[in-house]
């Protein structure tokens, strides 16, 4: 009987020590170098509402720092371009700033989508992937 006792409590031992273990892969990044992973030249169509604009529309990222990019492309318009900050939620990156709060741009993969209301109130939205 005693021996089923020290058996058993080593039986629970192994098993609560398997389940506390877990992967470091799994965990998602929560800083790195984000810029690196999204710069380059992003070609795509730019629609305002549901009309093609441009077939072969521009976008280019520029890293800036490691969670910092330059955005530049024909629709700012000072000075063509505009820097963003990188975070990363699962498996997409989001770019954000403070003095473009109206423009919605995400990163997935190789492919990005930039989404903002024009001037004329209009819906215009770039969809785009990098080479």
């Amino acid at each position: 009987m005693k021996q089923f006792r020290i058996l058993s409590m080593l039986m629970i031992v192994l098993i609560s020590s398997l389940s506390f273990v877990s992967c470091g892969d799994d965990d998602d990044e929560t800083s790195g170098d984000f810029s690196a992973s999204i710069a380059g030249v992003y070609t795509g169509k730019l629609k305002v509402g549901t009309n093609v604009t441009a077939d072969a529309y521009v976008v280019t990222v520029t890293k800036v720092s490691s969670s910092v990019v330059k955005v530049t492309a024909d629709f700012y318009t000072d000075n063509g371009s505009e820097n963003y900050n990188v975070t990363k939620e699962g498996n997409q990156y989001i770019l954000s700033s403070e003095s473009s709060s109206g423009i919605n741009i995400t990163v997935t993969g190789k492919a990005m989508t930039i989404s903002f209301l024009n001037n004329a109130g209009s819906m215009t939205t770039f969809t785009g992937t990098r080479d």
